[in-house]
């Protein structure tokens, strides 16, 4: 029994490493066994096909991205301000230390599905893509949300708006800094959404927290 997780957990490792480096599409089932040395009998008693092996990718990215840049936005000892500054902080580590400048894995993976609505495959992946971006953008809703109740961040947008645009702003960010292979685009950037977050609060008289 032990050997049989064994041999799922290099399947899974190995395709986690490929489908970031070259891609869901460019990798086959005999390149991730060619890379782990398991057979391709133990790969089949472990998942039907390669698109099931990318939904549990996918669940470990997640598990990863939780709690690793997402965990950022959960202290709630620290003030709003303080938590999007430590995601930024973590969004820009995690590409420079462990992603080597390619950008998004769930940005990655949306931008090669096909766009035909048909595709029942394709759809799974959307639907399972879906669910992570809607879980950091509750995260981040609910983190500007308490930042615009105590005065850290602007009133004059709703916080879920903001939320959105900042996501998809990041979103941008990593796109440019994979295609230029540089970590300009993020260092840049994210100081420039940390201060639209906060732009016109001391308008209402508000002390920044």
């Amino acid at each position: 029994m032990s050997s049989e997780r064994g041999s799922k957990e290099k399947i899974l490792r190995c395709a986690h490493e490929l489908f970031y480096c070259v891609g869901y599409h460019a990798t086959s089932v005999d390149d991730i066994l060619r890379d782990c040395g398991v057979a391709k009998s133990n790969f089949y008693y472990h998942f039907r096909t390669k698109d099931d092996l990318a939904l549990e990718v996918l669940k470990l990215r997640v598990k990863e991205f939780e709690q690793g840049v997402l965990h950022a936005l959960e202290d709630r000892d620290s003030s709003p301000s303080e938590r999007f500054e430590r995601f930024c902080e973590a969004l820009l580590g995690d590409q420079t230390e462990m992603l080597k400048l390619g950008g998004c894995p769930f940005g990655n993976f949306a931008a090669s599905l096909p766009s035909r609505d048909t595709d029942d495959r394709a759809q799974r992946f959307r639907e399972a893509l879906s669910a992570v971006f809607v879980h950091v953008l509750s995260h981040l809703t609910l983190c500007i949300a308490e930042g615009v109740a105590c005065g850290a961040f602007r009133d004059d947008l709703p916080p879920e708006e903001l939320a959105m645009t900042v996501f998809a702003a990041i979103e941008g960010l990593m796109l440019i800094t994979k295609t230029q292979r540089s970590a300009m685009p993020l260092k840049q950037g994210l100081p420039v959404l940390q201060m639209l977050l906060s732009a016109g609060r001391n308008e209402r008289g508000l002390e920044p927290v």
